[in-house]
Order: structure tokens, then C-alpha cells, then sequence
């Protein structure tokens, strides 16, 4: 079986590296680009690196592999300490691989500390800590490299930052000659990183020359680091920083990459051509426009500069050549690593199998855990060394990713391994554990990071009364002119379809000199919503002027293009944007409708086909599929589908629910509400409706029935099932009329003090749920006026057995309309 080499290089950007391919200064990344497969590779919440390259090595996000963040609590001592490879909860990939048979190195991967007692031999990110000042002894830390054997060996391979020549720093900085290495700002820190990141290649280089191995994992964090140090100063000149420094250090980051596709180069030839590689990065870097001078006082700032793309890499005998992946996850990397080895994949790990990286992909196997396997990882539990760990702690803080505060700091950092818990459940759509965790936190803390959390989750769940009870909390302690109050209350007037409002709440903070990516998106989403097309378009390219690779950008100006007729450009950016995140079924599905426009049927069902197995329930795509395939609809069981009879109170509801009792479909009714004067027929209503906000599990029991939703509830039918939704429309004043009349009031007083005002208000509701049912995928919708209902029953009955997949018998469900119960009209 042919060696695999597993190459971590965080931050590492495509943003970066093309333009310098281009240059001709990454001849061995332009090699492996050319010869085998290359893509984006999305990365997961929250972007700190312990988290997302635990991730990498497990195929689980935090909350199943229980690394939280950068320092953890010590269970017994209660001190502050860098997180250690023993709070991980899940098996590494070598891990498996060893229980394989197979032999495994491991060097420097994030968090590797303490050692792990592997079939091979592992170095952990603790490896060059600890440099003392230059000529003293610099021993190895507790538990760094197993087998104890090599512990000596690799010793030697270190390099101090002392020992560093002008030769090794020029290339960064050309003027390094005329500073003072321990009072300039970034030369220090440079040394450091650059000291540190050969010493990890010495070690990688020397056990992959002698020692036996099957599969190598290799990290450097150096990209990262000399990001956060110097990419301020990468050109073009960024405002705020002095002409003097960005000449001075406007280098750095080229030189960075340049020196690790020569320390590639010889990992690679180590390795030798029979090797398969992959080499990626848990995260991009920001290089453009957003990057910033100066970042925000907030915990774990620094993450603020990362890219949501890192770049995937896969060369080898086992890989295609010269194609690119699309769609690809962190949490992809662990089960296609498994593919490769022809080992089953972890049910329990949420990503997928790379397929379409193999030459000759091989069936798929699985197993319902690793977890549940005989064999477990053996740590290398020495005695802590405390001024080790502060000296970590301290390298941290030197970057931003840790700042503790003088008191209390055993609270604070339980405060930020909880927040980074909860938007790895966020990320992960664990949408009820999340919402559990952020209000038990707000509880608790009850500050502004934590509400805006939870506002979201309350915004992605339809939680009305938790995200307005939050909102109303956030604009107390912040007022109602606050951006964060104006932002959501946006969302909030988004989710109710109040579209001009939204507006004016978004614009209002583009004017006060807001300017971001999401902004942009939330004006685009609601000028296009607003079926405003071209001022759409215009601001999700003001969203990607900011950032190219945002891909709910460029579905929205993709979506905008198609609606103004511009098919071809509205093809670029979907194709665009389906590379950059590949699970979008609204994207391959308005991509499908332009594919037919253009008369490309192959690429319209291939679209589709992506579409439906993305969102099984998506009853367009459907529909457009049995099209082109001449074919006929889907049937109910398939679909799993729920016929909704709908409208207004006091709209014609019962009337219908009536008819398609009566034609022979099965109604879904307690029977709780009897019949009366009002409804002598019956109500056919649930109580269990009223509730439908709250829970919606119960909601499986009406599958192929018809059951009554008012349409205030619409919104509330969750998007598990496929919809045919009955529309009764009435006119406002008969409904209204017949409203006051069952709260006991007569004519004379109805019409003496008529609620014109809730009329008004009642249309424009019904005017916004008209334009949410449209937007929705898994609803199709019949509007059924009760005026002609009466008038003609039988064509009622028709167009209705037309339009649903269940069958009705048209003359009895026409047989069940009473005109003489038509007895609130206008005249």
C-alpha cells in the first residue's frame, strides 16, 4: 500500500497562493496544483485552530470532540493552561490507522500535547518551547516526543531564534540589516516563528528519512502566525499603516510562502513518488480589502482575519490529475483519509468521502463507530511543568488569541469555551442544544456577544417570542439607535416580509458608514425580495467588492441576474458559487432553470438531480425534472406530502375542509370544536394547530391528509414535508363581517363602528405571506376564490383534484358546497 502524507499549513489562502504561482515563485504548489486535485476547503465555527484541526484529525466538530478552545481549566489544580491533546474525547485518524496495523508519525499537529504512545512516532506542539536565552541549556519539555528514544535525537534538530543568520531573514526583510532584532516590533516575533517552524521541519524531515512509516502528519502554524504579524503590511498599502513600515515589511508574507514550498519540496522528495500527499489549511487568511490596521478589543480577535476557505491539495498515485474538488469540508478530510486506506467511515463522522478526488473511487463502507473499538489512545501523562505552561500562555497572548483578565480568570475562561461550544452547535445545526446552552449563558452573563447569539439562533428557529423578548433586552442596554439594535431589528422586519422597513433599517446603517459583507447581503436579500432586481444585484456586488468568495453573494446577484434575463451571466455566478460551497439546492436549482432557458437539457437534470438530493423535498425541482423527463408526478408517499387548507379565519375554511371530506380524502380533525350555527357543517379544525409555533413533531400524523393551518400559522409548517397548499381567498369585508358577527354583534353596531384598520392590516399580512409561500421550496400553492366556489362548485372541484396528488372525487366534493350557508355578502 502506497505511503500517505498528510501536510497541515494553517492559513494557508488560494488568495495568496495563485498570484504567486503566477509569479513562478511556488514551483512545487504549481507541481501538485498541475498533477492532481485542488480546491476550497470550508472550514467550520468557531475558526481557532486547536478547534478546526481537532476537527481535521477526527472527522467531528467540537461539541463530539471536546476541544473548545486555545486553554482549558485544570480539572484538579484550577489553573489556567494551553489545551492539551487529553480533553480530546474522540480517536485521531492515527489513532485508526494504528489500530489498522499501520505504523504513523505525527509531528507538531494542534493539540499534540502530551505525546501520544502511537505505532510510530509522534512529536507534539510543545517540541520547541521553552528556547531559553542563547548558550543556556534548553531541555526538552515533559511527555514531547514518544518514543522516549528519539527524545534526544530530535533535541538536536531545534534551532534557537539566536541562531538565525542575515541569510534566513533577508528574503522577509530586506532592511533587517539596520534594525535591532530585540527592540523591533516585527523582527522579533519573525525570528521566533521562523526559528520554530524549522525546527519543525528538522524533526518531520529527519523522522520521515529514518524511521518506518505508512502515514505522516505534518503541521506548521507559520503561515498563520506571520500573517497576524505582517499581513497588515502585504500590498496594496493599507490605510493606516505608515509608508515607512510598509515598505519595510511589505515582504513578509511572500517570503513566508516561498520558504514553505521549499521546505514542501523536501518533504516531497523524502516521501518519495509513490506517496500520496495531501496537504491543506484549516482556514483561509484575509489578503484584500478586509484586512484592518488595528483589530477590535474582543476575545480571540485575531480570528477576525480569517478567511472562511483554506486551500485542499491531494497529489498522488491514488488521485486524478489536474481537477478540481468542489465542496469540500474540514470534516471531509478524516473519512476520505479512511477511503484512502480502505477502511470503513465512522457513521458518527459528519463529513463525506471525497469521491471525486480518486482515480478509481472504490465502493463506500461503513462502521457504526470508531469510538467503540477495543483500542484507545495512550497519552504520555508526565508532571506538568508550570512554567511551561505560562510561557505557552504567553506565546498566546504575544498573538491575540489569549488575553485573561487580573481577576476571576477561571470564570472568564469557562465563559469562552462555552461561547466557542455553542457556535460549533450553531455551525453544526443543533439548533434546540444551542438555543439551550446560549440562554443558559445569557442568564448568566447576560452580555451583548451572547444576546446577539442568541438572537441569531432565535432568528434561524422562527423563535419569535425568545428573539423579541432578546432584542428588547439588547435595545434597553443599548438603546434603539445602537447598530446591533438596528441590524436586528432589520432581521426581524425580514422574517415578517416587511421589506421596506428592513430596508430602511439596513440602509440606515450603510449611511451611519457600515460596511461589511453580511450588511451588504441583508440590503441585497431584501431589495431582491422587494423584487427590486438590479439594486439587488448592484449590493451583492458591493458584498463581493469586499470579498470574492462569498457564496451567498453570489447566489443572490446569481438569482437577481436571472430574474433581469441576463442567463448568462446569472450561469457564471451560480457555477461560481456552487465551487466555492457546493451544498446550495437553490443554487443548482434556478442554475437548472437556466440550463433549460439555454436549451442544455443534460445540464438542467444534472442539476436537478444535485438539487433533490440535497433537498429531497424541493417540489419545483421536482416538478421541473418530471418535465424534462416526460414523466409523471411524483407520488404522495414519495413526497411524503401534506395537503394545508388555508386562509383567514371565517375565510371558507371549513367549507373546504367539507368538500375534501366528502370527495374521500382523509382529514386530520379532533373533532374538539362541534358544529354550531356559525359552522352547522362542523369546523374539521385540531387543537393541536394553535400550538404548531411551539411543537411541530406531532405534525408526521397528517402525512397524505388534509388538515386546516389559518394563515397566520403558515409560516410555522416546518420544512420537513412537501405542502399543497388550498388558498381560500374572500373578501376582506364579508370576512370581517362574518367575525364580528360570531363575537355576538349585530349589523347596525358592525357597521357603525367597522375595523377598517384591522382590514388594512389584514391585507398587508396576507400581501407577505404571498411573497414567503413563493420563496418556499417545498410549497405549491392553489388560491380558490370563495365567491367562485359557490358559484360554480363542480370547476372548484375540478381545478382542485387538477392540482393535488391525492385523489378526489370532483362531483361529491361539489356536492358538498351549500350556498345557502354563503349568508355574510357585500353587496
Amino acid at each position: 500500500m502506497a505511503k500517505t502524507l498528510l501536510i497541515g499549513w494553517d492559513a494557508a489562502d488560494w488568495q495568496m497562493i495563485n498570484p504567486l504561482i503566477e509569479k513562478g515563485y511556488l514551483p512545487t504548489l504549481a507541481k501538485l496544483k498541475a498533477e492532481g486535485v485542488y480546491g476550497n476547503l470550508a472550514t467550520l465555527q468557531p475558526p481557532l485552530s486547536p478547534v478546526l484541526w481537532t476537527s481535521i484529525a477526527t472527522g467531528k466538530r467540537a461539541y463530539d470532540h471536546g476541544i473548545h478552545g486555545f486553554v482549558q481549566v485544570d480539572p484538579v489544580t484550577a489553573r489556567i493552561e494551553a489545551v492539551r491533546v487529553s480533553q480530546r474525547k474522540s480517536k485521531a485518524i492515527w489513532n485508526i490507522l494504528n489500530e489498522a496495523g499501520l505504523k504513523t508519525n505525527v509531528v507538531n499537529w494542534w493539540p499534540s500535547h502530551p505525546a501520544e504512545a502511537v505505532n510510530g512516532i509522534y512529536v507534539s506542539n510543545r517540541f520547541h518551547q521553552g528556547a531559553p536565552l542563547q548558550g543556556q541549556p534548553w531541555p526538552l519539555k515533559n511527555s514531547t516526543v514518544w518514543p522516549p528514544e528519539w527524545e534526544e535525537r530530535l533535541a538536536e534538530l531545534r534551532l534557537h531564534p539566536a541562531e538565525l543568520t542575515l541569510a534566513h531573514v533577508l528574503p522577509f526583510i530586506e532592511e533587517a540589516h539596520q534594525l535591532d532584532p530585540e527592540k523591533d516590533k516585527v523582527l522579533k516575533p519573525l525570528m521566533r516563528i521562523l526559528a520554530h517552524a524549522c525546527s519543525i521541519h528538522n524533526a518531520a524531515t529527519e523522522i520521515e528519512a529514518h524511521s518506518e512509516w505508512d502515514f505522516m502528519a505534518v503541521y506548521q502554524e507559520a503561515i498563520d502566525h506571520f500573517g497576524h504579524l505582517a499581513m497588515k503590511y502585504h500590498p496594496p498599502q493599507l490605510k493606516g499603516i505608515s509608508t515607512e513600515a510598509f515598505k519595510r515589511y511589505q515582504n513578509i508574507m511572500t517570503a513566508a510562502y516561498r520558504f514553505h514550498d521549499m521546505m514542501l519540496e523536501r518533504l516531497l522528495g523524502l516521501a518519495g513518488p509513490d506517496t500520496n500527499v495531501v496537504l491543506l489549511s484549516d482556514h483561509g487568511f484575509h489578503s484584500g480589502q478586509q484586512r484592518t490596521a488595528r483589530l477590535p478589543d474582543v476575545p480571540a480577535a485575531p480570528a477576525l482575519e480569517h478567511r472562511r476557505f483554506g486551500v485542499f491539495l491531494a497529489y498522488g498515485p491514488a488521485f486524478k490529475q489536474g481537477e478540481q474538488v468542489y465542496g469540500a469540508s474540514l470534516l471531509d478530510i478524516s473519512p476520505t483519509l479512511l477511503q484512502l486506506h480502505h477502511l470503513p467511515v465512522g457513521e458518527d463522522m459528519e463529513g463525506r468521502v471525497l469521491q471525486d478526488v480518486f482515480k478509481q473511487p472504490e465502493p463506500l463502507s461503513s462502521i457504526e463507530s470508531w469510538e467503540h473499538t477495543a483500542a484507545t489512545h495512550t497519552l504520555m501523562e508526565g508532571e506538568k511543568d508550570g512554567q511551561a505552561e505560562q510561557e505557552v500562555l504567553g506565546q498566546l497572548a504575544e498573538i491575540g488569541y489569549v488575553e485573561l483578565p487580573e481577576k476571576e480568570k477561571q470564570a472568564y475562561v469557562a465563559h469562552e469555551l462555552k461561547h466557542n461550544l455553542i457556535q460549533s452547535l450553531v455551525d453544526g445545526h443543533k439548533w434546540e442544544q444551542a438555543e439551550r446552552e446560549a440562554r443558559q449563558l445569557y442568564e448568566k452573563a447576560g452580555d451583548v456577544r451572547t444576546a446577539k447569539v442568541l438572537l441569531h439562533i432565535a432568528h434561524k428557529r422562527v423563535s419569535t417570542d425568545l428573539f423579541d423578548k432578546t432584542l428588547a433586552a439588547l435595545e434597553e442596554q443599548l438603546g434603539n439607535a445602537h447598530p446591533d439594535v438596528l441590524y436586528f431589528t432589520g432581521l426581524r422586519q425580514l422574517r415578517e416580509n416587511r421589506f421596506p422597513e428592513a430596508l430602511s433599517c439596513f440602509l440606515q446603517l450603510e449611511e451611519a458608514g457600515g460596511e461589511s459583507v453580511q450588511l451588504y447581503l441583508q440590503i441585497a436579500q431584501a431589495l431582491f425580495l422587494s423584487q427590486k432586481f438590479e439594486k439587488a444585484s448592484a449590493y451583492a456586488g458591493k458584498a463581493l467588492s469586499l470579498d470574492p468568495d462569498v457564496p451567498a453573494a453570489l447566489t443572490l446577484r446569481g438569482q437577481s441576474n436571472e430574474a433581469l434575463g441576463r442567463a448568462e451571466a446569472a450561469v457564471e455566478d451560480l457555477l461560481e458559487s456552487i465551487q466555492l460551497q457546493f451544498f446550495q439546492p437553490t443554487a443548482h436549482f434556478v442554475l437548472a432553470k437556466l440550463w433549460v432557458e439555454l436549451g442544455r437539457g443534460k445540464e438542467a437534470k444534472e442539476a436537478l438531480g444535485i438539487c433533490l438530493r440535497q433537498a429531497p423535498k424541493h417540489l419545483a425541482a421536482k416538478r421541473l425534472l418530471a418535465t424534462l423527463k416526460d414523466e409523471k408526478e411524483f407520488s404522495v408517499e414519495k413526497e411524503k406530502a401534506i395537503i394545508v387548507v388555508s386562509g383567514l379565519p371565517r375565510s371558507g375554511t371549513s367549507m373546504l375542509m367539507h368538500m375534501l371530506a366528502e370527495g374521500g380524502m382523509r382529514v386530520f380533525t379532533d373533532d374538539t370544536r362541534p358544529a354550531d350555527a356559525h359552522n352547522p357543517l362542523g369546523y374539521f379544525e385540531a387543537a393541536r394547530i394553535k400550538k404548531l409555533p411551539q411543537q411541530a413533531d406531532w405534525l408526521e400524523e397528517a402525512e397524505g391528509k388534509a388538515i386546516k393551518v389559518v394563515s397566520p400559522l403558515l409560516r410555522y409548517l416546518p420544512p420537513d414535508y412537501t405542502y399543497y397548499i388550498l388558498k381560500m381567498e374572500r373578501p376582506l369585508m364579508e370576512v370581517l363581517l362574518s367575525q364580528e358577527k360570531m363575537k355576538g354583534r349585530t349589523p347596525e353596531e358592525i357597521l357603525k363602528n367597522f375595523p377598517f384598520k384591522l382590514a388594512v392590516d389584514f391585507e398587508e399580512e396576507e400581501k407577505r405571506l404571498d411573497r414567503w409561500l413563493q420563496s418556499q421550496p417545498n410549497v405549491q400553492v392553489l388560491k380558490l376564490s370563495y365567491q367562485d366556489c359557490v358559484a360554480n362548485p363542480l370547476q372548484a372541484a375540478a381545478n382542485i383534484k387538477a392540482f393535488l396528488p391525492i385523489p378526489v372525487n370532483e362531483k361529491k366534493a361539489a356536492a358538498a358546497i351549500k350556498p345557502g350557508l354563503y349568508r355574510n355578502k357585500l353587496a
